[in-house]
């Protein structure tokens, strides 16, 4: 392996520095070969045996500065201090013979210097010790310093640090839009919850040994729907010892609360069990499997399982590359190990399969816009704080469409009394690119939270769990999901609301730049709540959120009509002929609504949409004519003046 050779290159580079130290600085002992190569083959031994211990379990990263080798300070530093005890002890013994042999009268100097001396002091051993803690002290401390001073201080180091996101700023405030078909309404909490549901569910008492990880659930793309997956760890070491593999993994529907789970193992799917997994023991461990295999030249992060659409486990694992002395990591190459037979294979970041729903990190992310909100705007000496931004959230997965994810980062000002966001950020996930949309004056952090649970509909006062950001009838609105806490022991001491673990209850929408809990919009079920959400809209006037491109118009006949009391505002619902939907109409659109009748001829616009109900944004009706004449009917005679009668004459008939 190849970690046998770094070892043996590292302890060469330690014992080389402590050589140089014992033979130029302790030159006032006579060199001694019979003490010296000993000393330097215990030491080599102790060295190449630590060194390989250290890169066994820490795995460093051979890149950046020193070419990632100031690992190799630890090394060197306990060798010299093992000098330095070396050295003490016969130090002590020599200064007891001294006085031993002053209280027999055997102490004898000449022209003050000590006659006798122990046999195994070296002068050289300190020597080494003092020049191997120098070199360790400019390794490891001071060159650290120079490095991260002249890469990261001042402004030039601040721009160039705000500059590594590859940043397009949009003139459009509007998001694109997202697809209302697969919003998630499952939140990590919940997942979880429901995945731990089903671990019993094959009789064969999974439970017992395999557990699933809250945070280890991961949202993606499966066959154009959204699910989360999860892969069953070992539950402690003595299982991981006597079983090379775990049983596979748990899938949980993210669109569907209702969906059963389903429990993926060798019994339902051959390639499933997972024989690699971050955390497990030895070379099961899925970093070290992959360092092992030569891959020591970045930084391995973000391991993430995704499976393909044929259900068959992978770990995706991001090389990084710092480029800004020991900070600025850009992603190198993406490694995708089969976690079933541990294949490895590399790719690019723009040539990763299609089924890899990210390879951004999370974490890298939020770095890059930390940097770009401090420093694009402001200088790097800016103790007032004019002109900085930062991240309001942490990276959050979104699916414009299902098989076009982001990452959403709601950005504010650093004050931390403002509780609107400065814009939006919608970051790629398979490269170093993102669109900053300057979406001013959104309602951000713990008040949506609050604008939820204080709706008048939440009267069980169920938590509110997954608040997330979607463009929905051309609005930003925050979508959150209702759940009812399980009790478990998850749920105690803080929670956010993706940890938040229960049943699904409800849903609720609410107009971002709107946030007050009057105005949620709180139903059991994505479809109602979507269509009293452009309801609203069109109450508020904003027409339900038309976006050009997807606005069809349809004029017909009326086949029937009724009107129903929805939150306070009469709605009418029209079928019309020819028409596969049923259309609704709030009384703001037009004041004929109350007149129309069966056999009328309307039209109307609408915004393009799978559900079987949808919202007019404008509606009229043609039959009916305010202010003109009144249109007379067909084949109806004009009244006019009465006819004369005109008498005429009788003719008797004849008897």
């Amino acid at each position: 392996m190849v970690i046998f050779l770094l070892a043996l290159i590292g302890a060469v580079a330690v014992m080389i520095v402590l050589a140089i130290g014992r033979l130029a600085f302790g030159r006032r002992e006579k060199f001694d070969r019979r003490k010296f190569f000993p000393w330097l083959l215990r030491y080599f031994i102790f060295n190449y045996l630590f060194c390989l211990l250290i890169l066994y379990l820490s795995l460093p990263a051979l890149t950046g500065p020193f070419w990632g080798w100031q690992w190799l300070v630890w090394p060197l530093i306990i060798s010299c201090i093992a000098n330095l005890f070396a050295f003490a002890r016969p130090a002590v013994g020599m200064l007891e013979d001294v006085s031993a042999a002053a209280q027999s009268g055997r102490f004898r100097t000449v022209g003050g210097s000590e006659q006798s001396m122990p046999r195994d002091f070296s002068r050289g051993a300190v020597a080494a010790a003092i020049f191997g803690l120098i070199i360790a002290g400019l390794v490891g401390i001071v060159a650290p310093l120079l490095i991260t001073i002249f890469s990261t201080w001042f402004d030039i180091n601040a721009k160039a640090l705000a500059a590594i996101p590859n940043v397009r700023i949009q003139k459009s405030a509007v998001l694109p839009p997202t697809d209302a078909n697969h919003i998630v309404l499952v939140s990590k909490g919940v997942a979880a919850y429901k995945g731990q549901q089903v671990l019993g569910s094959n009789g064969q008492n999974l439970g017992s040994a395999y557990g699933l990880d809250p945070d280890s659930y991961t949202l993606q793309s499966i066959k154009g729907h959204l699910y989360y997956v999860a892969p069953l760890s070992y539950n402690n070491i003595f299982v991981n010892l006597s079983n090379p593999t775990t049983p596979g993994f748990v899938v949980v529907d993210a669109e569907n609360p209702q969906a059963v789970p389903q429990l993926r193992t060798e019994d339902t799917q051959a390639g499933t069990s997972l024989r690699f997994l971050p955390g497990a023991l030895l070379n099961q461990d899925l970093l070290r499997h992959v360092y092992l295999s030569g891959y020591t030249n970045g930084r391995l992060l973000d391991p993430t399982l995704e499976v393909d659409d044929n259900y068959h486990p992978y770990w995706t694992v991001s090389l990084m590359q710092p480029i800004r002395g020991y900070v600025g990591d850009v992603l190198s190459d993406v490694l995708i190990v089969d976690a079933h037979t541990g294949v490895i294979t590399k790719y690019a970041p723009q040539g990763v399969p299609k089924w890899v729903d990210r390879v951004m990190p999370a974490s890298t992310v939020s770095q890059y816009l930390q940097w770009w909100g401090l420093y694009h705007a402001a200088p790097w000496f800016n103790p007032s704080g004019l002109g900085q931004e930062t991240p309001a959230s942490d990276p959050e997965l979104l699916y414009n469409r299902v098989d076009q994810p982001v990452w959403l980062i709601p950005m504010t000002s650093s004050s931390s009394n403002n509780n609107s966001s400065t814009g939006v950020f919608l970051f790629n996930t398979y490269k170093n690119e993102a669109d900053f949309y300057p979406l001013a004056g959104i309602g951000i952090g713990d008040n949506v939270v609050s604008t939820f649970k204080s709706t008048r509909s939440n009267i069980r006062n169920y938590d509110v769990s997954s608040v997330q950001l979607y463009q929905i009838y051309n609005t930003p609105t925050w979508v959150a999901i209702y759940v009812q806490s399980t009790g478990s022991p998850s749920d105690s001491g803080s929670r956010t609301s993706e940890t938040v673990s229960g049943i699904f209850q409800a849903v609720g929408l609410v107009d971002a730049r709107n946030l007050n809990g009057s105005n949620v919009q709180f139903d059991t079920s994505l479809t109602q709540a979507l269509q009293d959400y452009q309801q609203w809209l069109t109450q508020q006037g904003t027409g339900g959120g038309v976006t050009s491109g997807g606005q069809q118009t349809v004029t017909g006949k009326v086949l029937r009509i009724s009107s129903v009391q929805q939150g306070g505002s009469t709605v009418y619902y029209l079928q019309i002929e020819g028409q596969k939907n049923i259309f609704t109409a709030n009384l703001s659109l037009s004041p004929k609504l109350p007149l129309v009748q069966s056999g009328d001829t309307v039209t109307g616009t609408f915004q393009t949409s799978s559900n079987s109900v949808v919202n007019f944004q404008s509606f009229d009706d043609t039959s009916i004519n305010l202010g003109g004449t009144t249109p007379v009917p067909s084949g109806t005679p004009t009244p006019g003046a009465t006819p004369a009668i005109t008498p005429t004459a009788t003719t008797k008939p004849k008897p």
